[in-house]
């Protein structure tokens, strides 16, 4: 019996023994290490940060800053007053950020994004009046330009005073927009669907259902030449004479008796007259 006893205490301290030795030996995992191309490597950088930066109406609000600070610093610095349009530019399109997101979700936020740009509300209108030569034509394409790049999904469209302004626009628009892309350090993915003399079409690489349209028309404004506008003032003066004197007759023929059923009768020619007239210059 003591025996059995001593040769299990003996056994016990053997085991112990060997339980101490492995703790004290830690196991090393091997680890397989793979080498990725120059290729490889960016296309894995890319798929990450896809992954872990989810866009935002905030995200993109500040993507449109962004873009106006690339131009700055690329040649094209905005004056003073420029930088007071595109802030006010920016609050009216604040919606258009929040386009694809949850719905609901911009009326939660509002307070928060007006928190954040330090505005008391949010208006939709904007109405800009400046001498010439101010930078309203540059500071809207550059605008333009940015909503395009930040803004998944926007259609945007340009009316100008006639058609060699509206293509003026669009051809700084496709330039400021090329800027941009060129000059991201994230390098903006877009391909070109479509593009003529009033239309911009470009699709993202990441999400084919995101395309983004620019248009730029010329509206329907016609100016009356010098000579018409000539011949029409003329023609005001005798209108004005030919009152005044019915106006003398009837004085007098109030007086006589006379003359009421003449100044009738010439007070309607020139009531036909002006009709007329008025007609053949609106045609």
């Amino acid at each position: 019996m003591q025996r059995e006893v001593c040769e299990k205490k003996h056994y016990d301290g053997v085991f112990r023994l060997l339980q101490s030795v492995v703790h004290k030996q830690k196991v090393v995992p091997v680890v397989k290490k793979t080498i990725l191309t120059g290729l490889q490597s960016r296309l894995e950088c890319t798929r990450v940060t896809q992954k872990s930066e989810v866009m935002s109406g905030f995200s993109r609000m500040q993507a449109c800053r962004d873009a106006l600070g690339l131009l700055d610093e690329n040649g094209w610095r905005r004056s003073y007053h420029q930088r007071l349009f595109h802030d006010d530019f920016i609050r009216a399109c604040t919606r258009i950020f929040w386009k694809r997101e949850a719905p609901g979700k911009f009326a939660r936020e509002q307070c928060e994004i007006l928190r954040r740009n330090n505005w008391s509300h949010i208006q939709q209108e904007v109405l800009i009046s400046t001498p010439r030569r101010f930078g309203k034509t540059i500071s809207v394409s550059m605008f333009a330009a940015a909503m395009l790049y930040s803004a998944p999904g926007v259609e945007i469209s340009i009316y100008a005073t006639c058609k060699r302004i509206s293509q003026k626009l669009l051809r700084n628009v496709v330039k400021f927009f090329d800027l941009i892309c060129k000059c991201d350090p994230k390098g903006g993915g877009f391909v070109g669907v479509r593009s003529n003399m009033e239309e911009l079409v470009v699709r993202s690489t990441q999400d084919p259902s995101d395309v983004r349209i620019i248009n730029s028309y010329p509206s329907k404004v016609t100016c009356v030449s010098c000579s018409h506008t000539r011949m029409f003032c003329m023609f005001c003066m005798f209108c004005m004479f030919c009152m005044f004197c019915s106006r003398t007759h009837t004085y007098q023929a109030e007086k006589q008796n006379v003359w009421c059923n003449s100044r009738a009768a010439f007070s309607f020619c020139i009531f036909k007259l002006q009709r007329s007239f008025f007609f053949a210059f609106s045609a």
